[in-house]
């Protein structure tokens, strides 16, 4: 299984271990607002422990990958320089990240919007996989209007995960060609409402993660959510896309 969204760097080791006992082969962390993100110095600094990670997760099983990107939340005082920087990584062989994440709305503000644009300029210029915030709040207006401007590029669809999808939106990310991200965590799906979907929708379009952060989280979201769809003789093989193989397919792995 793949968690294909967390924040590794504020969880504990115990939460790695746990995550391999349950089956969890392989994690993605994304980049984030761990602090106040003011400035690409900051930035720089969060994009190293990213790194740093690998070592610390994969002692206790899994293989960790690397995904960077500019929050939407983040309102930095120098976004060129910040986007400069992320490209910069980008080129890097000693730096290999296999996605631009995270990015995305959060209010849907002009300065999150051209954050989210020039993300995905990147994205197209370095033929990168990208992942796509979608936010608690006014999250069926926001995903039509990140929709909107997705279909201004000229991306890759299969290669563009929109997440944290709900009972509400999945299905317009769904016909809009792109993938739909599936976050069981106590504040967005449960692992019944995530089976629920993966029943009712293309399975060949969906992946799971826990978005496991410094909010409420269950790191075991992903395989409990397998588990009961195991309990429910949902075919096997769609089981396995959702939690395995359709993260392979888009990120490479």
């Amino acid at each position: 299984m793949i968690d294909t969204h967390t924040h590794v760097d504020t969880r504990p080791y115990e939460d790695f271990e746990a995550m391999a006992l349950a089956g969890i082969t392989d994690v993605l962390t994304l980049a984030h607002d761990p602090m106040r993100m003011s400035s690409s110095v900051v930035l720089r600094d969060h994009f190293e422990r990213l790194f740093a990670e690998r070592e610390r997760v994969e002692k206790s099983g899994p293989h960790l990958h690397v995904c960077l990107g500019l929050h939407p939340r983040i309102k930095p005082d120098d976004p060129d320089k910040c986007l400069a920087l992320l490209e910069s990584y980008l080129v890097r062989g000693d730096r290999k990240a296999v996605a631009l994440g995270e990015t995305g709305l959060e209010t849907g503000s002009p300065f999150e919007i051209g954050l989210l644009e020039r993300q995905l300029d990147l994205s197209v210029k370095y033929r990168l996989p990208i992942i796509v915030h979608t936010p608690r709040s006014n999250k069926l207006m926001v995903t039509r209007d990140i929709l909107d401007i997705l279909s201004t590029r000229p991306l890759d669809k299969k290669k563009v995960i929109v997440d944290h999808a709900d009972g509400g939106t999945v299905a317009l990310i769904l016909d809009g060609g792109y993938n739909a991200g599936l976050t069981v965590q106590p504040s967005k799906l449960t692992p019944s409402q995530a089976a629920d979907i993966v029943e009712h929708y293309d399975a060949g379009m969906l992946v799971l993660n826990t978005d496991a952060s410094s909010n409420p989280t269950d790191v075991l979201g992903v395989p409990r959510t397998v588990l009961l769809l195991r309990l429910r003789k949902a075919d096997e093989d769609k089981i396995r896309l959702v939690g395995e193989l359709n993260a392979r397919r888009i990120f490479g792995l």
